[in-house]
């Protein structure tokens, strides 16, 4: 049986399952209802990749708003089946409705823990509430370094051993499965079909409750395909072009993320930063980023400061092979630039926050930047943000 099968049959379980279960069942409603501006209408400024629209000179309500419900229903002390939905707009600027997570999980009640179904990739500190804006500091985390994998979800296996050393901690997560997705290729306004096949991750995450370090490393095969990168491709080799075509075809690549992070939280005190690294021998060129975030917490009360930064392992807005429909691929790549962001976020209750957010992204280079450009000089960006987070 298919997972997606499954995990249909699961959510039909849990939700059927609800009246005679009603003491071991829980139930968390979260979202976000936020607005964004983006000075510029050169550019469409989204959330990522999975969103068709977004502001491009004017208000935007789509990017960031969405709404989400979290079930788990309590088999017996080792045993629970646990699943995650939101409600947003996708690719195709429709509101629809999807399974961000849901698994069969065992608990030994000791140090070890086992997932199967639908899993978050642990790529990110913040992986596993990307979409719960109540439980991040900032609207939406930093593109620079959270937006190099288009992905953040498998199917599959994961176990987590933890224990402690004195008044130290530390947690081992081991990763194994496989993903098909589609992935819009704004550039082109087409979709392309990519499929995720031995994925497997190692994330060791070690300190104290103040202060904490992580290390993740993911591999995996990986193709992409779509008709006009079937016809580029196929005509290359037609051609004779068999080396140009074997260097960027995106097809079985064996395909590495790296990152480290470093946060602390101590008197009032915030701080975080994260590095990635993207390694993929394809047209979808390699690329680094990091972020470094300072906050001071008021009680409620918490501004913060962002900088964070991108860069391309090799300049594609550079590219000349000699086929234009090449040159044009690669130079879409190109994701360089560096932002600037200045916010705050409120406690209201244990239910809500406000946030407020200004962000300054300068792209680096032609064709730069994570949001698509119908300019090949770059020009910069002002984007201002807020949101209502609530949990129930």
């Amino acid at each position: 049986m298919k997972i997606k099968n499954l995990l249909h049959k699961i959510s039909i379980f849990l939700l059927s399952a609800l009246p005679a279960h009603s003491g071991e069942f829980d139930i968390k409603t979260f979202g976000t209802i936020g607005s964004v501006y983006n000075d510029n209408s050169n550019y469409i400024y989204r959330k990522d990749i999975f969103q068709k629209d977004g502001s491009s000179g004017d208000l935007s309500f789509k990017t960031d708003t969405l709404i989400g419900l979290q079930t788990s229903l309590n088999i017996n002390e080792n045993f629970s089946l646990l699943l995650q939905g939101i409600v947003n707009n996708d690719y195709n600027d429709e509101v629809k409705a999807k399974i961000d997570w849901g698994y069969l999980k065992y608990d030994s009640g000791e140090n070890i823990v086992v997932k199967v179904g639908r899993i978050r990739t642990p790529y990110y500190r913040n992986s596993d509430n990307l979409n719960v804006g109540y439980s991040n500091l900032m609207i939406r985390e930093s593109v620079e370094v959270y937006g190099q994998v288009p992905f953040s979800s498998y199917n599959g296996i994961e176990a987590i051993y933890s224990n402690i050393i004195n008044k130290y901690f530390y947690t081992l997560q081991a990763n194994y499965g496989k993903e098909e997705l589609t992935v819009p290729i704004h550039s082109l306004n087409q979709k392309a079909t990519v499929k995720v096949d031995d994925l497997y991750a190692l994330n060791l995450t070690f300190g104290t409750t103040a202060l904490q370090a992580r290390v993740t490393y993911l591999n995996a095969d990986i193709t992409a395909s779509s008709l006009s990168l079937d016809q580029l491709f196929g005509g290359l080799r037609a051609y004779g072009l068999n080396e140009l075509a074997d260097k960027y075809e995106f097809k079985d690549k064996k395909s590495e993320y790296m990152g480290v992070g470093l946060f602390l939280d101590y008197n009032n005190i915030i701080f975080s930063t994260e590095y990635g690294h993207r390694k993929i021998p394809s047209f979808f060129a390699d690329v680094h980023g990091y972020y470094a975030t300072l906050g001071y917490s008021f009680d409620k009360l918490i501004p913060f400061i962002t900088y964070a930064k991108s860069k391309m392992d090799v300049v594609t807005y550079e590219a000349n092979t000699g086929i234009s429909a090449l040159d044009a691929l690669l130079h879409a790549q190109n994701l360089a630039q560096s932002s600037e962001t200045v916010g705050m976020k409120y406690y209201i209750n244990e239910h809500f926050d406000i946030k407020l957010q200004y962000e300054h992204v300068t792209p680096k280079g032609d064709y730069g930047s994570y949001h698509l450009s119908s300019l090949q000089k770059p020009q910069e960006l002002n984007v201002f943000s807020f949101a209502l987070d609530f949990i129930f």
